[in-house]
C-alpha cells in the first residue's frame, strides 16, 4: 500500500537490475518517489542510500529503517524533529513510509566525513584542525540555541563539502546525525543499564545516564580535536595524557590546551557554552591570517572515478571504559505499546497535508511519536 502526502509522488514502472542490501535493493522506487541509486553505508541502525527524487531529479541521501526495530524508530522520530537552518548543520528534508520500512532524506554532502579525511591523511595540520573545530563549534552554537544536545559528536558525523580544484580553500564542515539527540530540558525518565553514545567520545556523566547537558557535546568536541591532532581514535578504556602529546610546536600545543579545557571530567569545570570554547580557540590566533593556510584537499566522492564512500561508524553501545557505568539499577519498561505500522506515505515533516488514502499514515506517525518518546 502506498499513500501520498503534500508532495506529488510518481511511479515510473521502470524495471532495473536489482541488487539487494538488507531489505532494500538498487533500482527500487521507494513509496513511488525515491529511486535507490546505490548504498553508501550500512550499520546497526539501518542503511544509508544515495537516492534520486523522481519528482525533481534531485540526488539526496536517505536513511532506511525497519519499523519493527523500536530503537531505530526512536532515532527516526528524534532525527525528523530537528529543524536547524545553519550552514554547518545537516538536518532531514522529508520522509516516506512503505510497508514495514520508513525513509527520510537529507542533502547529499559530497566530500565524505572527517573520519574519511583522517583515514586518508592521518593527523591533520594544526591550522586545519583549528578551522574544522571552529566550524563544529559554530554548528553546536546553533544546535544548543535550539535547545538540543547532540550526544554523538564524532568524526563520522562531521561531513565535508568538496574543496575547489583550482585554489586552496578551507574545508566546509557540516554536523549531522541527530538520531540520539534530545532536548536539553528533557529529564531522563528512566535510567537504563546501558549508556547511549559512542565510546571514546562520551563524557563520564553520559555513561551514568545524566540529564542532557550541552557541555557533553563540548567534551566530545575535545576528543575529536585530539583525534584530528594525533590521527588516533580515542580509547574508551583510558584517559589521554594531554601533556604526553605535546610536541613543542606552539600551534599544536595551543590546540591541546583547548582540548584539555573541553574534556575536563567535571561538567562544571568545562566551558559553559560552545561560544565560550570557541572564544578560547580564537584566542590561540590560529584562525587569523590567510584562510589558504587552513586548507586541505577534500575530494568529491561521488564522481564516476571516485572510490566508494567508506561506511560511517555506527553509534554503538559502550564496552569497557575508563568511565564504567554504575551497577545497573532496576529497569523501568513503559507499558505503552508501539503504534501501528506505517503502511505508506510521502511528505515533508512539520507540514502534514494528507489525502484520504493517507490518513493511516498520519495516525500511525502521531501514535509512533507519542509512544516512542515514552521510551526515552
Amino acid at each position: 500500500m502506498r499513500a501520498v502526502g503534500d508532495r506529488t509522488a510518481c511511479y515510473t514502472g521502470r524495471r532495473r537490475e536489482s541488487h539487494a542490501l538488507g531489505s532494500a535493493a538498487m533500482g527500487e522506487v521507494f513509496a513511488g518517489r525515491y529511486e535507490l541509486i546505490d548504498p553508501v553505508a550500512q550499520g546497526g541502525m539501518g542503511t544509508i542510500w544515495r537516492v534520486r527524487d523522481q519528482r525533481d531529479g534531485q540526488v539526496l541521501v536517505a536513511k532506511i529503517l525497519a519499523q519493527s526495530d523500536a530503537a531505530s524508530l526512536l532515532r527516526f522520530v528524534r532525527e525528523q524533529s530537528v529543524r536547524i537552518d545553519h550552514q554547518h548543520v545537516v538536518t532531514p528534508l522529508g520522509w516516506a513510509g512503505m510497508d514495514d520500512r520508513v525513509l527520510f532524506t537529507m542533502p547529499l554532502v559530497r566530500g565524505g566525513s572527517v573520519a574519511d579525511l583522517l583515514r586518508e591523511h592521518g593527523a591533520l595540520p594544526a591550522p586545519v584542525v583549528a578551522e574544522l573545530t571552529d566550524q563544529l563549534l559554530q554548528a553546536l552554537e546553533a544546535v544548543h540555541a535550539a535547545g538540543i544536545v547532540h550526544r554523538d559528536v564524532k568524526p563520522a558525523n562531521l561531513l565535508l563539502e568538496p574543496t575547489p580544484d583550482d585554489r586552496p580553500a578551507p574545508p566546509h564542515l557540516r554536523l549531522t546525525d541527530f538520531g540520539i539527540a534530545v532536548p536539553d530540558d528533557e529529564p531522563r525518565l528512566t535510567r537504563a543499564a546501558t549508556a547511549i553514545g559512542t565510546p571514546g567520545y562520551m563524557p563520564p556523566e553520559q555513561w551514568y545516564g545524566a540529564d542532557p547537558d550541552p557541555r557533553a557535546d563540548l567534551f566530545a568536541t575535545g576528543r575529536v580535536v585530539l583525534e584530528m591532532l594525533t590521527g588516533r581514535r580515542p580509547s574508551p578504556e583510558e584517559e589521554p595524557d594531554v601533556d604526553a602529546l605535546r610536541t613543542g610546536d606552539p600551534a599544536h600545543d595551543a590546540l591541546l590546551d583547548v582540548a584539555a579545557l573541553a574534556t575536563r571530567r567535571a561538567v562544571a569545570e568545562r566551558p559553559e557554552s560552545a561560544a565560550a570554547l570557541r572564544a578560547s580557540l580564537r584566542a590561540t590566533g590560529l584562525l587569523d591570517g590567510d584562510p589558504a593556510a587552513r586548507s586541505v584537499a577534500v575530494r568529491d566522492r561521488y564522481l564516476p572515478d571516485s572510490a566508494p564512500l567508506a561506511a560511517a561508524q555506527p553509534t554503538a553501545a559502550p564496552g569497557r571504559s575508563a568511565y564504567p557505568p554504575p551497577p545497573p539499577p532496576p529497569a523501568y519498561v513503559p507499558a505503552t505499546p508501539l503504534a501501528p505500522t506505517v503502511t505508506g506515505g510521502v511528505g515533508t515533516p512539520g507540514r502534514p497535508s494528507v489525502v484520504p488514502g493517507a490518513v493511516l499514515v498520519a495516525l500511525g506517525l502521531v501514535g509512533l511519536v507519542v509512544s516512542l518518546l515514552l521510551l526515552v
